[in-house]
């Protein structure tokens, strides 16, 4: 009897035991619901109100060490804030100081200046090798009018920085360059669009030429001392070239009042187109150009003349159009200049897309030119190096 009760309470402890530990797993599983959840739930499970008790006095227990260490986690999380603080606070600060310092000192805007003169873009093109790389044949003469040129104006870049346009002879400041670096220098040379000086082009028919250069502040770069070569781009073409060599591609025009025309002589050392006006040849003149063809659409057109006259000119093209077979279109006119020659610049491009025939790629054009001279004068027209340009621009 008596060990028949022993082993009962030994049986007893046991079934407690591994109660508890049962009951203390369903606690770790069930620690997202409240208390008194967790004994509504269990109760049922386990009828017992000694278990029961041991079971809440469990779940106590873990939400107690659950808090804890919750609390724990906030002690570490606020010493590592507060740590990080003091390292944003010493950024800070050394950031301030630093820009502090640079802001005391003063930057440099000691210039360099690049001088440039028009005698710089004489003869700035290289032609030796034209005819082969536009499948030409321009004769001496021709190839060496390719080379004269008026420009006035100069376009400056340094390390791809537009510096702006300057009028020639001109002195042009920079301030953002290392004297200790290498720097790239273009220059592209420019000229007043039908001889307005407020409408300044870039010369658009050539490569653009870049050049390594030491620009040290404080000094005067001459670009005379190593000056840009230039090639005209494989895409310009030349559809009307005169240059007077022995020959003029002129006639008089249906209302000349005379048969004056641009006979080709030697002046100033050079083959010229010239027309002598006197009383008695009515003072006036007015000639047309052999047709030639040029481009419609996407494509920039320039004409190029080079004069040295006593008289005011006006000059025009003769096109052939969907209104008139062959209309007279004026596109601007050209100073007296009698003591230099000059290089003037029309743009064709509105006036022949504007008023070409309205079908096909090209439109057949003459050149109009026509002047007077003063009553009771001998007046002298010379003209030279007649070239229309075109290139494609898109």
């Amino acid at each position: 009897s008596v060990k028949n009760t022993a082993e009962a309470k030994t049986s007893r402890m046991k079934t407690i035991v591994n109660t508890g530990k049962l009951l203390f797993s369903s606690c770790l599983i069930q620690t997202k619901l409240k208390p008194q959840k967790l004994i509504a739930n269990n109760i049922a499970m386990y009828p017992n109100p000694l278990l029961v008790v041991v079971f809440f006095m469990a779940a106590k227990i873990r939400f107690f060490f659950q808090i804890l260490q919750y609390f724990l986690s906030f002690l570490v999380i606020k010493r590592n804030f507060l740590c990080m603080k003091r390292y944003i606070y010493l950024i800070l600060s050394i950031v301030a100081i630093t820009l502090f310092v640079n802001s005391c000192q003063e930057p440099d805007l000691t210039p360099v200046y690049i001088h440039v003169v028009p005698e710089d873009f004489d003869n700035c093109i290289d032609v030796s090798n034209f005819n082969e790389t536009h499948d030409q044949n321009f004769d001496q003469e021709q190839l060496l009018a390719l080379t004269r040129h008026t420009f006035t104006h100069v376009n400056v870049y340094v390390n791809n920085k537009n510096l702006g346009c300057w009028e020639l002879p001109c002195n042009v400041p920079v301030l953002d360059v290392n004297s200790n670096d290498t720097s790239t220098l273009v220059l592209i040379p420019a000229f007043p669009m039908s001889g307005m000086g407020n409408t300044i082009s870039g010369y658009p028919f050539i490569n653009i030429c870049r050049q390594k250069v030491i620009l040290k502040k404080g000094t005067t770069y001459e670009v005379s001392e190593n000056k840009p070569v230039y090639q005209y781009s494989e895409y310009a073409k030349f559809p009307y070239f005169e240059t007077f060599s022995n020959s003029t591609s002129f006639t008089t025009s249906s209302s000349s009042l005379t048969s004056l025309n641009l006979l080709p002589t030697t002046y100033d050392g050079k083959n010229v187109g010239e027309v002598i006006l006197s009383d008695e040849n009515g003072q006036s003149f007015d000639v047309t150009s052999s047709a030639f063809i040029a481009p419609v659409g996407s494509y920039r057109t320039i004409l190029e003349i080079r004069y040295k006259t006593d008289v005011n000119m006006s000059v025009a093209i003769k096109m052939k159009t969907a209104y008139n077979p062959y209309n007279a279109y004026p596109i601007g006119g050209i100073y007296k200049s009698p003591d230099e020659w000059k290089t003037i610049h029309f743009d064709l491009t509105n006036t022949i897309n504007s008023y070409h025939s309205g079908s096909g790629s090209a439109t057949e054009l003459n050149l109009i030119l026509s002047g007077a001279g003063d009553e009771g004068t001998v007046s002298r027209v010379d003209i030279d190096d007649i070239k229309v340009i075109f290139i494609r621009t898109a």
